[in-house]
């Protein structure tokens, strides 16, 4: 270790990070509120609302516009994203979205691992997407599968920019052991990204679900009931883990992927690897959708 971690230190600056956390904007509140209402009164309403903030409407346009969506330059209004992507695809990127860009970090070092996080965040949203449609889940579970992937590691993130030389520390320690993130989260800072990533969402008063997926996706077989999502995200994470570190042959053992998750998931090792392969594109395909995340 180049420094010696205080656990105990490391968890009151989280917890007083977390204490200051600003708000959500009121727009993405709203959005919320609306988000069980589907209707054609309801979907006016939230591209009125994204409209009206030009911040989160820009930033949604410059997103929706990049490679990974395969729109480049085709969208040019948030009335014309939702008729293309639809309105749950919409008002689930603007929450994750705006929700992902909210922590920066500085130096080299905290870029870097910036950028990756957002490349294994939308990685591993692809693999959501793949596996939830292939498992055929319901549409509100293929939904939360897709957001869940999107912000399952959004406690890292605000790790790095509220501990950022410890947790860069942290991160290059688990790239160099080849360990799961998790578990040098949990030794060296004895809390993980997941668990954070929880109190994040329970500061913010987001859905039990989307909470739970957060939280439990490390660890599904801990998840106090089961829920397909945490299993999508839990697998998904690792596919997306292993598609962004190497463009080699991957071992399917290596993926470390939760028993009970593989056994719901029930596929061979050969479309798991097809799956790999597939969010591997998506990933090649985030470095200009992520500059859509910088800069309002």
């Amino acid at each position: 270790m180049a420094f010696q971690i205080n656990p105990q230190l490391i968890r009151d600056a989280l917890a007083k990070a977390t204490n200051e956390l600003p708000p959500l904007p009121n727009v993405l509140v709203k959005v919320l509120q609306l988000t069980e209402n589907s209707d054609a009164g309801t979907v006016s309403e939230i591209e009125t609302l994204i409209r009206s903030d030009q911040a989160i409407s820009s930033k949604l346009l410059r997103v929706v516009n990049s490679a990974y969506f395969g729109l480049s330059g085709q969208v040019s209004s948030v009335s014309q994203a939702v008729v293309i992507l639809g309105y749950q695809q919409v008002r689930n990127l603007v929450l994750s979205v705006s929700m992902l860009s909210g922590f920066s970090t500085v130096g080299a070092k905290g870029k870097a691992a910036q950028q990756n996080m957002w490349e294994v965040a939308f990685g591993t949203a692809s693999a959501a997407q793949i596996i939830a449609r292939k498992k055929r889940l319901d549409t509100k579970e293929q939904e939360m599968s897709f957001m869940g992937g999107l912000l399952q590691n959004i406690g890292g993130l605000f790790m790095l920019s509220t501990i950022s030389r410890t947790y860069i520390s942290v991160l290059e320690e688990t790239e160099n052991s080849g360990a799961l993130l998790a578990d040098i989260e949990k030794l060296r800072i004895d809390c993980t990204h997941a668990e954070v990533g929880g109190t994040l969402m329970e500061k913010w008063k987001l859905p039990q679900e989307l909470l739970n997926v957060v939280v439990y996706h490390e660890d599904p077989s801990a998840a106090p009931e089961s829920y397909g999502p945490i299993y999508v995200v839990h697998i998904a994470d690792r596919l997306a883990t292993a598609a962004a570190k190497t463009d080699g042959e991957i071992d399917i053992k290596d993926l470390k992927i939760d028993p009970a998750a593989l056994a719901w998931l029930g596929w061979s090792d050969e479309e798991l690897t097809w799956a790999v392969g597939e969010v591997r594109e998506k990933i090649g395909l985030v470095v200009e959708l992520i500059g859509g995340l910088g800069g309002a």
